[in-house]
């Protein structure tokens, strides 16, 4: 007994006649075979998930914008300057990319700043360490400033072009505690700490580190048995001609040396620079109010075995985007309060802002010292033999062969350029290690001066 045909409804009898095949009508549909069920489901999950998070990256992002925006729509005198902030950051450690923490300020900070009409100056530190001499650096000009050794820059600009506004040291040290010092990651809380500590503690006088350092550097290296003799020969050669140059038709009359007209005397000696009294160079016992400081918390993933850590940030981004915009509030806000230096019931220890991500920092930062220990004694093994090549040419003791004449070898001078630089690099990273290997430094001067910017309450919300 055969089963009747099923009939065919209105739909199929339509579409029979437009050419479409009859297989096509009769199909019916049916599941997907299991991998391609699993592959669809992982993939409508992670894009769930990804929208999703998006989603609310920018509900948290609106929604800070909107309690912000009416401090942009103050209306400022054309003479006045709006608030300006000035972010620090620096390299983090173990990380190549040394303006990490800058384009973290710039996606998660800075659109609450735009936002609140808020400007802000930013200071990045390259190298380790750089953050901490560049704030020290500061200081210390503002220092020799007060103390009337040097002009700063407003009344360089004034004795040129008469300014507008009031560019006073009284208006321009308003505008300072009046914007704040906005501190990315607890690695650039270090580095700042420990360039206010030199700042207010050292001589503020000018001096140059790099001469400095390189008369400390031994000469082994460049040590040349010739050159005692080629200089008293040339001394020899000096004193029998120095009769004849001196009656020379090319040399100038003596008198007009010694008049010095303006022909043959165009350059000048620089002027003596009179001694600074000691009373001047006296560090404060104090140091004085500074800018309130706002905290940003900063973790940075590095590595092969951090990878996880990257996945599940990239399905998270509403957290860090979150963490800017609450930090960023609290800065456009102006809610402070004193910096602690020690746990109580009422606040927290400031010095262990962020301490959470140090367990994040590579192992190999702690073999930093190490490293350039045997960086340093590789160079110095090949040095001697760039040194002993650069001077057989310079002699003239050989010829250059094909390969030195398509591409000379560095000369002696230029070697010597070359490992001041070296060395100066390795000072630096080292000093940078110690900074950012320790604990946030604390002075007894940084008592009472030194404020934070913390969540406003519902009172003081209603206030602004």
């Amino acid at each position: 007994m055969t089963t009747p045909p099923s009939e065919k409804g209105g739909l199929h009898a339509a579409l029979k006649y437009t050419g479409i095949p009859p297989s096509w009508l009769e199909k019916r549909p049916k599941l997907p075979s299991r991998n391609w069920l699993i592959f669809m489901s992982v993939v409508g999950s992670l894009t769930a998930l990804y929208v999703d998070d998006r989603r609310k990256c920018k509900q948290i992002r609106n929604e800070y914008i909107e309690k912000v925006q009416h401090l942009a729509e103050v209306p400022v005198f054309h003479k006045d300057w709006t608030r300006k902030v000035t972010v620090y950051s620096c390299r983090y450690p173990e990380d190549h990319d040394h303006e990490r923490s800058m384009k973290y300020f710039k996606k998660y900070v800075k659109p609450i700043f735009v936002a609140a009409a808020v400007d802000y100056d930013i200071i990045n530190g390259n190298q380790y360490g750089a953050l901490a001499s560049k704030v020290s650096d500061d200081i210390k000009k503002k220092r020799r400033e007060i103390a009337g050794l040097e002009k700063s820059r407003d009344q360089l600009l004034h004795e040129l072009q008469p300014q507008t506004g009031d560019r006073s040291p009284a208006a321009r040290r308003r505008r300072e505690l009046g914007g704040g010092a906005v501190i990315i990651g607890r690695h650039s809380l270090k580095e700042y700490m420990e360039g206010l500590r030199r700042g207010w503690s050292e001589s503020m006088l000018k001096r140059d580190a790099e001469e400095e350092f390189a008369n400390t550097l031994p000469d082994d290296v460049f040590d040349d048995p010739l050159a005692s003799t080629v200089t008293e020969a040339s001394m020899e050669g000096l004193d029998s001609t120095s009769s004849s140059s001196s009656s020379s038709p090319l040399s100038p009359p003596v008198d007009v040396v010694r008049n010095r007209s303006p022909l043959f005397g165009q350059i000048r000696q620089p002027p003596v620079r009179r001694p600074t009294p000691a009373s001047l160079d006296v560090p404060p016992a104090m140091m004085p109010l500074q800018a309130p400081i706002g905290l940003v918390p900063f973790t940075n993933h590095i590595g092969f075995k951090q990878v996880p850590y990257m996945i599940y940030d990239f399905f998270t981004e509403r957290y860090r985007v979150l963490s800017g915009c609450q930090a960023a509030y609290a800065i456009v806000m102006e809610n402070k309060r004193p910096m602690t230096h020690i746990d109580s019931m009422v606040t927290p220890n400031d010095l262990d802002f962020d301490r959470q991500s140090e367990r994040y920092i590579k192992s190999s930062w702690n073999k930093l010292p190490k490293r350039t220990e045997t960086a340093k004694t590789d160079y110095y093994k090949e040095l001697k033999d760039k040194v002993k090549v650069a001077r057989e040419l310079a002699y003239g003791e050989r010829e250059p062969t094909r390969a030195e004449r398509s591409n000379p070898p560095m000369t002696e001078v230029e070697l010597r350029g070359q490992r001041l630089k070296k060395e100066l690099k390795w000072k630096d990273d080292l000093e940078g290690w110690e900074v950012l290997s320790g604990e946030v430094v604390w002075d007894d001067k940084f008592e009472g001066a030194l404020e934070v910017f913390v969540a406003p309450t519902h009172s003081s919300q209603e206030e602004h």
